[in-house]
C-alpha cells in the first residue's frame, strides 16, 4: 500500500517536473530482466522506476539510508544500499537473488552520476551481475534529467533487451551494454 501511494505521488510529481516522454516500455520483458542505464540526476532512478511494467529494485549508495525517513522511502520503493568504496558482496549478492526470484533490477553502468552528461566509462561489476544472473538486459537511455529549470524536456528510452548468454568476460558485457545505451542516445 505504500508503495503504491509513493509511486502515484512520485508519477505524478515527475510529469510535472519534466514535460516527459517515455519510449519503449514494452521492451521490458516479464521475468528477471536488467534495466541498465546511464545516470544524469537524482530523479533519474524515480522516473525510471515509476515507468516500469513491475517494481523496480535498485542499488543506492548507502549515505542515501542514513536519514530515517529517506531511508524508509527509498526501501519501499525498492531500493537497497550498496558501499560503492569497495566490492559489496552482500549487495552483489542480493542483486543476484532479485533476478533469480523474476524481479526488475537496475543498476547505473557508470556508477554515479556523469557531471557532462557524457557517457563515462562502465562499471565491471555491471557485467558480473548479468554473466552470474544470465538475465536479459534492457539498455536504458536518460536524457534532460540534469536540467535544473522546472518543466524541461526529459525522456526516458528502453531499447530492446540483449543477450549475453555465455559471455563470461565482464568487461565485454559492460561495454557492450554502454555502447547499446550510446546508440539510442545517437538515434534521438
Amino acid at each position: 500500500m505504500v508503495y503504491k501511494i509513493i509511486f502515484f505521488i512520485i508519477h505524478c510529481l515527475s510529469h510535472v517536473r519534466y514535460r516527459l516522454k517515455v519510449r519503449g516500455v514494452e521492451n521490458i520483458p516479464e521475468g528477471s530482466v536488467i534495466i541498465a542505464m546511464n545516470h544524469q540526476a537524482a530523479w533519474d532512478p524515480l522516473l525510471v522506476g515509476t515507468h516500469t511494467p513491475r517494481k523496480l529494485h535498485i542499488m543506492a549508495k548507502e549515505s542515501l539510508f542514513a536519514n530515517k525517513w529517506l531511508g524508509w522511502i527509498i526501501t519501499e520503493m525498492g531500493a537497497f544500499p550498496v558501499n560503492r568504496e569497495k566490492a559489496d558482496v552482500k549487495s552483489l549478492r542480493h542483486s543476484l537473488k532479485l533476478l533469480k526470484e523474476g524481479h526488475i533490477f537496475s543498476l547505473f553502468i557508470e556508477g554515479s552520476r556523469s557531471l557532462t552528461n557524457d557517457m563515462q566509462q562502465p562499471k565491471k561489476g555491471v557485467g558480473f551481475i548479468v554473466s552470474k544472473s544470465g538475465a536479459p538486459v534492457v539498455p536504458t537511455f536518460i536524457d534532460g534529467t540534469s536540467n535544473k529549470k522546472w518543466f524541461s524536456k526529459a525522456t526516458v528510452t528502453f531499447g530492446k533487451p540483449i543477450s549475453f548468454e555465455g559471455e563470461k568476460d565482464y568487461e565485454v558485457i559492460s561495454q557492450t551494454i554502454a555502447k547499446k545505451i550510446t546508440d539510442i542516445k545517437n538515434r534521438q
